[in-house]
């Protein structure tokens, strides 16, 4: 009876760690892509029920979501000078750094490569945007010490805000214009979707 008790917390920890990597980035110990649209598939249902509905307004606890969607600048130039491992160090700090400055509630993932997605949860553009650039100061006063060597580093990024009853897809797409104009037009930079 014992041993079999044993046997199912072993197994109740086992599933516990395989979620966790289903939704976990395993190098900067964020949410994935899926873990990330999970998350914010809620957020979004609840902000779509609160702009498609008007005369319920005061009924909906969550009335905005932005996004953020930051790069690395010339991750690959980094990677090809110091080697990936250094390139996996500066992922970290760049997602450590972007998780000290957001909420409990608001939800932060490694899209792909060297992309981090971020969901604000109750933002509208302007305070995504006032984050965003936060984010992207701290980040340019941040170095990676590499073998003595410090390594400077900066993001661009894009914002956007679900302010019509859309979806998750056509919110990412504007926010990945936006951080499109602003790789385009100089890097380290953040770029309101609203501005294009």
């Amino acid at each position: 009876m014992v041993g079999e008790q044993k046997k199912i917390k072993e197994l109740e920890k086992e599933v516990a760690r395989l979620k966790e990597l289903t939704y976990k980035d395993e190098l900067t110990a964020l949410y994935n892509r899926h873990g990330f649209k999970k998350e914010s598939t809620k957020f979004i249902d609840e902000v779509k029920g609160y702009l498609e509905n008007p005369s319920r307004r005061e009924n909906f606890l969550i009335k905005s979501l932005s996004l953020a969607i930051f790069d690395i600048d010339n991750f690959k130039k980094i990677n090809d000078t110091y080697g990936h491992q250094a390139g996996d160090a500066i992922l970290k700090l760049v997602g450590k750094i972007i998780k000290e400055r957001l909420r409990g509630i608001d939800i932060v993932a490694r899209w792909g490569g060297e992309e981090i997605i971020v969901g604000l949860v109750g933002s509208d553009e302007e305070h995504a945007y006032e984050v965003a650039e936060d984010i992207r100061k701290k980040i340019e006063e941040a170095a990676v010490d590499w073998k003595g060597e410090l390594i400077k580093f900066t993001v661009s990024g894009g914002v956007a805000s679900f302010t019509e009853a859309k979806d998750f897809d056509s919110l990412f797409k504007k926010s990945d214009e936006a951080l499109y104009r602003a790789k385009q037009t100089g890097k380290n930079k953040i770029v309101k979707a609203s501005d294009l």
